[in-house]
């Protein structure tokens, strides 16, 4: 293990956020500093550590934790050209977390004790060290800020959860026991005795009634054919002397009834209880269609909170573990879906019927696809025909997840903007300019990338993730 003098000082030239500092003053700094070399599994620094090092990554990876209740949260990853550990004028005075050594590390280290010398030789070089400083405090404060409203979330949908899903199942188990109710033998020989029919004709009118109920209207009909429907009932059913047919013909026409299967029975019944035995298999029809609709709506909540649950990701550990995107991404649709709807959005998610896995942190993740479908739906506003497509395409080593929308566009002067603090082309009140600096974050730490790619009418947004 080790990295030759000039292969190590060519990294330091490379390092982005050192592109303006003249040479001299970089070869003073590495002539200055020494390099440590670390093992994975090695610390760099624990916790109450006094911080007494300016630390800059030629080579290699660290993840930077704390632990909080007992769990493991990984706050920041460095890599080559990463800048941790103290900075002129920093006020730090202990390391907060664990620096743990993730992959072989060659790290130039320049010492606290000297920084007096650093500052009076090389201006350029300190002046990028405190914008780099000013950088990771607003950084950190953002993420921070961040991770504590998603934990909030988190224990606001753990305490929601706990109280909805008691009147839940309730609501099931009633629904359950009025379905067997309706189902009952008591129910089928009430609408028997309205008939009028003999022992034999009542057998076939059961498998008849049974199958009524389990019917739908095909949703392939159009507006005018259900209409068209709609007046036949009414006519019919006033023939037979049914009182309130207009309600009556919505009925039997959502249920996709075809009028002469009824006309097959009206001709056996005794005339005079046919408007009562049609009011009867009537009730029928509207009890099961709200039994349906009572067992629909508990589904969706049900579903709704477990979104909530997992985009939250309150039921586990926050660790670094396998995520599946095509879940996430699922989840955060769904919590979305009242904005989406009231945007008139239309989402094409052509979902996978596998899982997609990628290494990182499902909490996470879930903000970066918040985030990106959020600002679509608003970039949408004024568009005719608003369409966002989602779409998934894994790779050998990676998965890239891209986000398109026909919305107004980003104008060319400011697309290299958009990733910056504070930078937000909202209007006042509707954005903080924080979103996209946090998505950015949060790629980096996955060590992935983001790129836009927009002019008016498409946007296109690409996060590509390692998947280990």
């Amino acid at each position: 293990m080790g990295i030759s003098a000039s292969a190590a000082f060519q990294a330091l030239r490379s390092i982005p956020e050192f592109s303006n500092v003249p040479d001299s003053q970089l070869k003073w700094l590495f002539e200055n500093s020494e390099i440590k070399s670390l093992n994975p599994g090695e610390f760099l620094f624990e916790p109450d550590q006094p911080i007494e090092w300016i630390y800059i990554f030629l080579e290699g990876t660290l993840d930077l934790y704390y632990f909080q209740g007992g769990n493991k949260r990984s706050f920041a990853q460095y890599q080559m050209g990463g800048i941790l550990g103290y900075l002129p004028y920093s006020r730090a005075q202990k390391s907060i977390g664990y620096g743990e050594v993730t992959s072989p590390a060659e790290i130039l280290s320049y010492p606290k004790s000297k920084i007096q010398e650093l500052i009076l030789h090389n201006p350029q070089l300190t002046e990028e060290l405190v914008h780099f400083m000013v950088s990771r405090v607003r950084n950190f404060t953002s993420q921070n800020l961040q991770n504590e409203k998603m934990l909030a979330l988190g224990k606001l949908s753990a305490g929601l959860t706990h109280e909805l899903n008691n009147p839940i199942a309730s609501i099931n188990r009633d629904n359950a026991e009025l379905h067997r109710l309706f189902q009952s033998e008591i129910m089928q020989q009430l609408s028997l005795i309205t008939s009028g029919l003999d022992e034999r004709e009542k057998e076939k009118l059961i498998e008849s009634i049974e199958k009524w109920k389990i019917s739908q209207r095909s949703p392939d009909m159009k507006p005018l054919e259900i209409r068209k429907l709609e007046n036949d009932w009414l006519d019919r059913l006033e023939e037979w002397g049914v009182q309130e047919a207009d309600e009556a013909s919505e009925v039997f026409c959502d249920f996709g009834i075809n009028p002469d299967e009824i006309q097959e029975w009206v001709s056996k019944i005794n005339p005079e209880l046919v408007p009562v035995w049609l009011s009867w298999i009537q009730f029928l029809l509207q009890s099961q269609a709200l039994i349906n609709n009572i067992q629909t709506a508990t589904e969706r909540i049900g579903k709704l909170i477990g979104a909530v649950k997992s985009y939250t990701h309150m039921d586990r550990a926050p660790e670094k573990g396998e995520v599946d995107l095509v879940k996430g991404i699922a989840d955060t649709l769904a919590i979305l879906a009242h904005k989406i709807k009231d945007s008139r959005v239309k989402v094409i998610f052509n979902r996978p019927e596998s899982e997609i896995l990628v290494c990182g942190y499902t909490g996470e993740l879930n903000q970066i696809w918040t985030n990106l479908i959020d600002n679509a739906i608003d970039a949408m506003e004024s568009t005719a025909e608003p369409t966002l497509e989602v779409r998934l395409i894994p790779g050998k080593t990676t998965v890239c997840i891209e986000f398109h929308d026909n919305g107004t566009g980003i104008p060319d002067e400011i697309q290299s903007k958009i990733f910056d603090p504070f930078f937000t082309t909202k209007s006042i009140g509707k954005g903080t300019g924080m979103g996209l600096d946090l998505v950015n974050q949060i790629v980096l730490k996955h060590s992935g990338s983001i790129r836009v790619e927009s002019k008016p009418g498409h946007t296109l947004f690409k996060v590509e993730l390692p998947k280990d």
